[in-house]
């Protein structure tokens, strides 16, 4: 049996075997749902352990995405601190505060091996919900061993080893485990844009909340960690100068910015373990002042080591104040034209939303099926189309030649105009086989590319003819849906189609009203862009190309029309593509 009859089965009994439980919105999932390349394996096998698999727009991975970006933020703050501050005295005596670090650490266990049962997008879109390829993925990008690294108990046996020794451990070998839970900062962006897209929680935050002071709070988030993690590394400094020790008589004895500074008397105090906030405050005083520049001088470095790392850190700290006001002058003024323009749209889709006067409507009325109300699918349709958009995002309308796409085509001579025009669209074009090489010349595809239009659609749109060019062929640039005759039946045939798949190449050549009742409707389950290539344009050009026409079209056509007319009393025929 062909692999792609085996994997239309297992679609189809995997949606069915979803369930209502599953909170999966199953019209989006069913469309996107992709088995491992070159695996064929029977439907059982793939069809294994899908109950155990957690799919990201469950409420429950959301929660639980919402708690792992905590806890990062979390260990964010806590590690410099335990290192160059507290040196651990705070957690080890503090035998509340020392739970709460152990639960964490346990959540770090827990969200370790959840990846092996948690479905993912790749880069097309497409939700890979094979438990085999979803461990095969995690263990090969080696993030699961970082991941186990990050989950080692290390603040329980040095816990243990505190009790034993009455010291502080920071200086222990095993506290290097702990950095690694701060390399899953690296993925933490990833998880927190998961997050906006999946969650109505968060969306409907997102309505509310003006994008100038969202990206405002951002920086001023930034402006606080950096001078944490400054901070925390000019007291480390003076720790490891004295000798990995806090004592009162170690730090005035030996050569330290703390012990220069240092005068006996009323004010801070930050010489001894139990001072250390003291001590977090005099260093965050520091950090603040070299990041903004403001430099009192009455903190200062002593022994070499501490001006090797205090030019670093002034220098860590003037890049990055330079890119704060840069960025918040970005914010206050607007002045990227782009950002200027999605904050504008935004706040109108907002105000359009806020106008609505049924927050949410049936699908008997709307005629979408995809279960999500339209003023999410406004909000991500803007987002998505900001994000992925290759064209120039800011014109009016979504439907651009390939010139109004990219406006330097028109700047360029005739004969590198063509050549740019076949760069862009010859992949596209060899996907329709008369429109390809075999039958058309270079200057006859760059032609046709140059009529050839991009479209974008939302998740949930329907389309069969565009209002002013009528009907084409689409090109598949990005996501995905189906297409169909009509909904009468609700049965469907699932197949592989993504990036480059081309539709409607045979139905296209078919007169405008032969049968059009039965001819196909699209159905886009996603943000959709693709390159769509008028009927006009392409009768044009086999006009002009009779072996083309002769040799491959008219086969093309007799077949479309005799498909029509055997669907004249048939039920609904759906393809995914």
């Amino acid at each position: 049996v062909p692999d792609s009859i085996i994997q239309s089965l297992c679609v189809h009994n995997t949606m069915s075997s979803i369930g209502d439980g599953a909170a999966v919105d199953v019209a989006a999932a069913a469309a996107d749902v992709k088995l491992p390349s070159g695996d064929q394996s029977t439907t059982n096998v793939h069809l294994k352990g899908l109950k155990y698999v957690i799919f990201p727009e469950e409420k429950k991975a959301q929660v639980w995405d919402f708690l792992m970006i905590l806890v990062i933020i979390f260990y964010a703050f806590y590690i410099p601190f335990h290192a160059g501050i507290s040196s651990g005295y705070f957690t080890f005596t503090n035998k509340g505060f020392f739970g709460f670090v152990v639960s964490m650490n346990a959540v770090f266990f827990i969200d370790t091996f959840m990846v092996f049962f948690r479905a993912y997008r790749d880069d097309d879109g497409v939700l890979i919900f094979s438990l085999r390829t979803i461990a095969r993925r995690y263990i090969r990008s080696g993030w699961f061993f970082v991941n186990l690294l990050a989950s080692f108990p290390t603040t329980s046996i040095l816990y243990a080893k505190y009790r034993q020794n009455d010291m502080t451990v920071t200086g222990d070998t095993l506290f290097i485990l702990e950095i690694f839970k701060l390399l899953r900062l690296v993925r933490i962006n990833v998880r927190i844009k998961k997050l906006l897209n999946t969650s109505e929680t968060v969306a409907k935050m997102y309505e509310h909340v003006d994008l100038g002071i969202s990206l405002t709070v951002k920086f001023v988030f930034l402006i606080v960690l950096v001078s944490h993690w400054i901070g925390c590394i000019w007291g480390f400094v003076a720790y490891v100068e004295v000798g990995h020790t806090w004592d009162k008589e170690a730090v005035l004895s030996t050569p330290n910015w703390i012990g220069n500074w240092y005068v006996p008397g009323p004010g801070l105090n930050p010489i001894g373990y139990s001072n250390f906030m003291d001590r977090y405050w005099l260093c965050l005083f520091w950090a603040i002042q070299t990041i903004t520049s403001i430099g009192y001088g009455n903190i200062a470095p002593l022994t070499a080591a501490e001006f090797a790392v205090a030019n670093g850190l002034m220098l860590c700290a003037g890049i990055f104040w330079a890119y704060v006001i840069g960025s918040l002058v970005d914010v206050v003024a607007v002045s990227s034209k782009l950002q200027n323009e999605y904050v504008t749209r935004m706040d109108e889709a907002n105000q359009l939303v806020k106008n609505f006067q049924d927050s949410k409507l049936p699908e008997s009325v709307t005629g979408s099926t995809t279960g999500v109300k339209a003023s999410t699918r406004v909000r991500r349709f803007l987002t998505n189309q900001k994000e992925h958009s290759t064209k120039n995002w800011m014109n009016d309308g979504n439907s651009l030649t390939i010139s109004e796409e990219f406006p330097t085509l028109d700047l360029l001579s005739p004969e590198l105009r063509r050549e740019c025009a076949l760069h862009l669209t010859h992949a596209y074009l060899e996907t329709v086989p008369y429109l390809s090489s075999k039958y058309l010349s270079p200057d006859d595809q760059a032609e046709i590319a140059l009529q050839c239009r991009t479209l974008e659609f939302a998740a949930g749109e329907h389309f069969s003819s565009h209002p002013e060019f009528g009907r084409g062929i689409l090109i598949f640039k990005q996501g995905f849906g189906f297409s169909a005759r009509n909904l009468i039946k609700k049965a469907s045939t699932w197949t592989r189609s993504l990036k480059g798949y081309a539709l409607d190449v045979n139905e296209v050549l078919v007169e405008e009203d032969y049968y059009k009742e039965k001819q196909f409707v699209y159905h886009f389950v996603n943000f959709t862009k693709v390159l769509f290539v008028p009927r006009s344009a392409i009768m044009n050009i086999l006009e002009k190309n009779p072996v083309a026409w002769k040799e491959c079209a008219r086969w093309r056509y007799f077949r479309a029309a005799l498909v029509l007319e055997s669907l004249k009393d048939a039920d609904a025929l759906m393809e995914v593509v």
